[in-house]
């Protein structure tokens, strides 16, 4: 029953429209949206209920962006990006997939356990991480008011075991080294329980594509926007111009130059989108002969997060699949060496976890650092730069919006936050073209 419902809603985001421009046409629109991840496909459903034409130029082959549920390599689902509708209380996606009929998987974690050699570790319990995450949240609420933001790491200088699993936390959450985040930044993120969509997240989203107007393997190289008609959107597809446009595309690759624009970005956007540098979360997920029934959601390998070796292992809802989450500096050295190092670093986990007769049948690995469409897993703020998000999500001349995981949201670097933020963008977007916003 799963696996059909997912082939019926995935078959939704086939809908949406995947044609390649004729090079050299001109296609008149209200906004052109570029990228077909989760803000783009929520900016273009906001444009469309509001009456307003709109095409999104989305460089990837397919629809999701960092989104992507795959079945194919290890037979079941596996989301090589996020996985989780972070905070169901304000998350704006949990309505909407309860409306398509998408089971939500309860997620906390607070179901975690640390372990050395198979068993449950004897030098740090669970409940002290969890004290020392909640004492560490009071002292901060005590002592944010007028402190020069710092290094996230540096709030803890001595870590006693327990802390050092909360550093795990924060690198796992962030997907980078605590000492490379803004406190500040950190600190003002929404946090609470979470969901998780029973048929993937990348199946979800591309369910809420449908019927939009999507031109798949268009990457827009150069955008004009000082013309008198709006904008001008470019590649290979031709030139698309349009009164508006919305910019989904990750950090990374915006800082990295791929996509010009012309003129140039105000230095003050541009400092910006420098400093919310993607983070290097990779996954592997490990597929075991036979479920481990007494694993809790989230299991910690002890000795590798006292040495400094940031992880955690997910553990799927049926017990059989454990995927490691793999961030910061450890991730990008394992990166450069490549998969087959990736996946042995992962397994050395998962025995430490539950003992050396794990036997895993099938594997797969992520590579967001080497996507040149994504170019790391999601970003964060640098330190000293906690309005770095305020300042990405600022309109330019009321014609050009960015949007994404990267806006100034409380729900940043989450879906929902990339969802909310779309949104938000079409509706500014929307207003400057006169639209009755309802």
């Amino acid at each position: 029953m799963l696996m059909d419902r997912r082939a019926a809603l995935a078959g939704l985001g086939v809908a949406a429209i995947g044609f390649a421009a004729r090079a050299g046409t001109v296609t008149d629109t209200d906004v052109i949206i570029i990228g077909a991840g989760v803000a783009g496909i929520s900016a273009a459903r906001a444009l469309k209920a509001l009456g307003l034409s709109a095409v999104i130029l989305e460089a990837r082959d397919r629809i999701g962006g960092r989104a992507l549920t795959e079945t194919g390599t290890l037979g079941r689902a596996f989301d090589r990006g996020p996985y989780w509708l972070h905070n169901k209380a304000t998350n704006p996606l949990v309505p909407l997939a309860r409306q398509a009929g998408v089971g939500l998987l309860e997620s906390s974690y607070s179901d975690g356990a640390a372990f050395d050699q198979g068993s449950l570790s004897r030098d740090v319990t669970w409940k002290a991480v969890l004290g020392a995450a909640s004492t560490w949240e009071l002292r901060q609420r005590l002592l944010l008011t007028g402190l020069k933001d710092r290094p996230l790491g540096a709030t803890i200088p001595n870590p006693t075991p327990a802390q050092r699993h909360l550093k795990n936390i924060w690198a796992v959450e962030m997907g980078d080294d605590p000492d490379r985040v803004s406190r500040d930044g950190y600190y003002v993120l929404e946090a609470g329980e979470d969901l998780i969509p029973d048929i993937g997240m990348g199946s979800l989203v591309q369910g809420l594509a449908r019927d939009l107007p999507v031109r798949l393997n268009s990457p827009v190289t150069r955008l004009t926007w000082s013309e008198a008609h709006g904008v001008t959107a470019e590649g290979a597809f031709g030139q698309i111009r349009a009164r508006k446009a919305i910019v989904t595309v990750p950090t990374g690759v915006l800082a990295s130059g791929a996509l010009r624009f012309d003129p140039a970005l105000p230095v003050a956007t541009q400092t910006a989108i420098n400093n919310l540098p993607m983070g290097a979360l990779e996954k592997v997920a490990m597929v075991l002969d036979r479920p481990i029934p007494d694993l809790p959601e989230y299991a910690i390998s002890n000795s590798h997060v006292q040495q400094g070796q940031y992880h955690a292992l997910l553990v799927s809802p049926d017990k059989q699949m454990i995927t490691a989450l793999i961030p910061g500096p450890m991730s990008r050295r394992l990166s450069a060496e490549g998969q087959p190092a990736m996946e042995a670093f992962a397994l050395s986990l998962l025995k430490n976890v539950i003992g050396s007769a794990a036997r895993v049948q099938a594997s797969a690995a992520t590579h967001w650092l080497g996507d040149a469409f994504a170019l790391g897993s999601y970003p964060h703020q640098t330190v000293g730069h906690a309005d770095a998000r305020r300042i990405y999500s600022q309109p330019i001349e009321d014609r050009l919006f960015f949007a994404g995981d990267a806006g100034d949201d409380p729900l940043a670097i989450t879906v929902g936050g990339a969802w909310r933020q779309g949104g938000k963008a079409a509706q500014s977007a929307a207003r400057l073209l006169n639209a009755r916003i309802r």
